[in-house]
């Protein structure tokens, strides 16, 4: 094996183990919970028939309810996570896709509380005689979408612990609920309706005090306010919804076609279902991490990283399958066993076929997660869904034409997944989905076209100020040297500083330039003093994020130091004066002088408007307020900056 081949061997294996850590409390929430769904499930069939009947179907229903929310949160965490350093831009997004789940789950609800009949009737072939759960089960329909919103935002901004918390507080307390029925005797449906909404209420009262009490990204949910999207980020939220939407009826139609097949394969389906759903956790906590840390290189600009990330997504889809297989083998025999000893029979038949079509849902997952929907291209993901749900559909109306033949079943039923997967690794190995789909006209990479730089300490950095402070002082002293020591500190009496003082460019500048009658002292002064060891660690790293920012417009540099200065720094610190467009410097007095008189200047030669421009310096007063003062976006240069953090 070659050493590059063991080199990415060893990243993936860091890379994985590395990616779970982070997810260990995704992994406990969808392990934990899944058992207690199963607890829940057992408890649930301690009803009467006639009951459980009715509880299944409705809450089958609610399964519609939850897409709903998760497909406004998958579109809306495109956005969220590619603005995820503005903390501004963060909140918008999360408070308008709370105001959109808001509008389509109560519109959901209101047909669920204006058609009951028809909804219970046609749809699940079932008439019950009293309404009163149905419409109690509708709040609870309401309510679990908003929670549902939370719990995802929650997600999207790496808050896991919580959602963990909340997710099983939820399934807890509905388990309690069900055992005090059963030990009290009540098993009326009324009852169990009131336990869900108590319970789901509870966790979305916690998911709104997390996401508005959070230090990170505090999000007041309840602050409505205009904000404008492009039409391709509208897409983006529609399309996820809708593909979320028509899923959800592909899982019920596959059901269906079972069910029409025979009892005892969809018996052995849903069984499985339930059981495996444990397992499934381990892919869904890592596909949740790795698609979060995609979607946010992405906002970067990181484009390798992206598909390093993708690549390893993929190979840990196959590692978790693996996985997935050998422990589903192991145990999920003895419990059928257990559970009924025909399903036991026709296990060793089904199993192996089921692995086989999970295997090609999480490679099905992994592609529609990182390369259609982080990548914009949800349109794509909503015509591969809509294809596979009506393929779903038309064998559920030629079900009776079908032999009742397990493997025929599982083979005819993995033919949608089939045909998706070639159509998602060709739009994989294109990398279109690359393309940074964050458009938003108020975004400031989307609205600069002009940069403006200071130059002195600001396009060079790092500096070691203990240094400097020392070569000032020696300097200073060494040339006033004929002076006596009253005479020097006359000198900085009268420019109203003492010896910390002279640690500042203007004081020693003010006192050369009076001194010697020009500027000559303070360029031989400056171009003395040697560099650091701090300050070559920066030569040649800004003209990278330069060549960025003149990816989007042109770039200045407005300074108040002499023009040989200007050219003896960048040559020292390699700074490429040819990205400029234009320098503008005080060859004749190195005074502050009134930058913004230039800064008017340039953005009257561009013919852009100050909103389209961007001055970037270290001096607030000199450098910044000219710039704020017409209306300019403004940049304080603190020790370096990135391209990133200029237009973030």
């Amino acid at each position: 094996m070659t050493e590059v081949k063991r080199r990415g061997i060893k990243n993936f294996g860091r890379y994985f183990w590395n990616t779970f850590k982070e997810a260990k409390y995704l992994l406990f929430k969808y392990v934990v919970c899944a058992v207690l769904m199963s607890v829940i499930t057992v408890l649930a069939n301690l009803l009467q028939v006639q009951e459980l009947t009715y509880l299944n179907a409705v809450l089958a229903i609610n399964a519609f309810s939850t897409s709903i929310s998760f497909g406004i949160s998958q579109g809306i965490t495109v956005m969220v996570n590619q603005s995820i350093n503005s903390k501004f831009r963060v909140r918008k997004y999360i408070r308008l896709g709370n105001i959109i789940n808001l509008i389509f789950v109560t519109i959901f609800t209101m047909i669920l509380a204006l058609f009951p009949r028809f909804i219970m009737e046609t749809i699940t072939s079932y008439v019950p005689q009293d309404y009163t759960f149905y419409y109690l089960m509708c709040g609870y329909f309401f309510i679990c979408g908003i929670k549902e919103y939370l719990l995802q935002t929650l997600k999207q901004l790496k808050i896991f612990k919580m959602q963990f918390f909340s997710d099983c507080l939820n399934y807890i307390l509905v388990v309690l609920g069900f055992i005090i029925l059963y030990f009290s005797g009540f098993y009326l449906l009324n009852y169990i309706a009131s336990i869900y909404i108590v319970a789901v209420f509870i966790t979305m009262i916690i998911g709104i005090i997390v996401i508005t009490k959070n230090k990170t990204v505090s999000v007041n949910l309840f602050h409505f306010e205009k904000i404008s999207l492009t039409k391709k980020q509208i897409k983006i939220i529609l399309y996820n919804l809708g593909a979320e939407f028509i899923w959800q009826i592909g899982i019920f139609l596959i059901s269906v076609f079972f069910l029409r097949l025979s009892d005892a394969l969809l018996n052995t389906f849903s069984y499985l279902e339930v059981v495996l759903d444990i397992l499934l956790g381990f892919y869904l906590a890592f596909a949740d991490v790795t698609s979060i840390k995609i979607a946010r290189a992405l906002g970067r600009s990181n484009f390798d990283k992206a598909s390093l990330y993708a690549k390893y997504s993929i190979y840990g889809t196959f590692v978790i399958w693996l996985f997935y297989f050998a422990v589903s083998m192991i145990f999920s025999y003895p419990i059928a066993l257990g559970v009924n000893k025909e399903y036991f029979l026709i296990m060793f038949s089904v199993l192996p076929c089921y692995a086989f079509v999970y295997l090609l849902k999480f490679t099905n997952w992994t592609f529609s997660s990182y390369m259609l929907r982080l990548g914009g291209k949800a349109f794509s993901l909503f015509v591969i869904e809509s294809i596979k749900t009506l393929l779903y559909l038309v064998l559920c109306l030629i079900s009776r034409y079908i032999p009742n033949n397990v493997y025929l079943a599982y083979l005819i039923i993995s033919i949608p997944e089939i045909m998706a997967i070639p159509i998602e690794f060709i739009i994989y190995k294109r990398k279109k989905w690359l393309a940074n789909v964050n458009e938003d006209p108020n975004l400031l990479r989307n609205k600069v076209k002009c940069f403006i730089f200071d130059f002195d300490d600001t396009l060079y950095y790092g500096v070691n100020s203990n240094a400097f402070k020392q070569l000032v002082l020696n300097f200073f002293n060494e040339h006033f040297s004929q002076y006596s020591e009253k005479e020097k500190k006359q000198i900085l009496k009268k420019y109203h500083c003492g010896r910390k003082g002279l640690e500042v460019y203007r004081h020693i500048k003010e006192i050369l330039i009076d001194y010697e009658g020009s500027s000559n002292a303070w360029i031989n002064f400056k171009g003395g003093l040697e560099l650091q060891p701090e300050e070559k660690q920066g030569k040649g790293i800004l003209n990278k994020e330069l060549e960025k920012c003149k990816q989007l417009g042109h770039l200045y540099i407005v300074s108040n130091s002499h023009i040989k200065e200007i050219q003896m720094r960048a040559k020292l610190y390699g700074i490429n004066l040819k990205l400029f467009k234009k320098i503008y410097s005080n060859d004749t007095n190195i005074a502050d002088g009134p930058k913004g008189v230039f800064y008017k200047q340039i953005m009257e030669s561009e013919k852009l408007l100050p909103e389209n421009m961007l001055v970037v310096g270290d001096q607030y007063k000199t450098d910044l307020l000219p710039a704020k003062e017409l209306e300019m976006n403004i940049f304080k240069s603190d020790g370096g900056f990135t391209f990133e953090e200029l237009v973030g």
